[in-house]
């Protein structure tokens, strides 16, 4: 249990970084009062495709900082903790996917700030559930819906100086991401066996001296399943100058009915 809630803890870790170099950024830009706009998304012209890697980078303001800073860590703590092998292609693919739609889409004005990214992680998370329909992923998809639900209003053309078109990228983005990821892979915690806990297999050098001495040294191996799987047979031969296979299987017995 303790080993789960500091796994559950570092989940949020990388998110928190990220934030954290956002906000390097953002402050540095406050003190050399320089304007990276220009480092943003500029749909449909070539130089504006350096922004897919740097828009997310640039923000307008601190109220335009702190907006995706919450998000962004929470959303990313989720995703690591509930899909942590695919995690990384998660990110990378929403990160890139949805500054490439925005080039596409956007209107002719520079697009900047890391709200694509956090409507691709929301949309991931949301759309696996829906896709997935196991009780984990559906459980995460009804917290963003709480948690997040304003997000759609975001899609639409409220206000001029709101990049919708982004906010629709990153949708996209992540119901791309949930589509081209196997998420109902989780990973295995650290010390614990690939092997499932219902199968076994064990390879023992067993010594014999009713066989003779041409057959001291006899490998064998078990192979231990629950009751409910068809187990497989395992064949083990003798180390003597015939040959010699053995059979061992192991099952365990069901539990008496009540």
């Amino acid at each position: 249990m303790k080993e789960e809630n500091s796994r559950f803890a570092y989940s949020f870790l990388p998110g928190t970084l990220f934030v954290l170099l956002l906000c390097l950024i953002s402050f540095l830009t406050y003190l050399t009062d320089a304007d990276l706009v220009w480092l943003g998304v500029l749909p449909r012209h070539f130089f504006g495709l350096i922004g897919i890697v740097t828009g997310p980078l640039v923000h307008s303001g601190l109220t335009h900082l702190l907006s995706n800073a919450f998000p962004l860590v929470l959303l990313s703590g989720f995703i690591l903790f509930q899909y942590r092998k695919t995690a990384g292609q998660v990110f990378l693919l929403v990160y890139v996917l949805s500054g490439v739609l925005t080039w596409f889409i956007g209107r002719q004005a520079y697009h900047i700030g890391a709200s694509g990214v956090v409507y691709g992680l929301a949309g991931f998370l949301l759309f696996n559930g829906l896709i997935r329909r196991d009780r984990g992923s559906w459980a995460v998809s009804l917290a963003v819906l709480f948690l997040y639900g304003g997000l759609f209003y975001g899609l639409f053309p409220n206000e001029e100086r709101i990049s919708w078109e982004g906010h629709i990228g990153g949708m996209i983005a992540g119901l791309v991401a949930s589509l081209a990821t196997d998420s109902r892979q989780k990973t295995t915690p650290a010390g614990e066996p690939d092997e499932p806990a219902s199968k076994l297999n064990l390879n023992h050098p067993h010594l014999s001296s009713t066989l003779g001495a041409a057959y001291n040294n006899i490998h064998i191996i078990y192979t231990i399943t629950s009751s409910s799987e068809k187990p497989k047979v395992i064949y083990a031969g003798s180390a003597g100058p015939e040959e010699n296979t053995t059979t061992n299987i192991i099952t365990p017995a069901s539990p008496p009915a009540s």
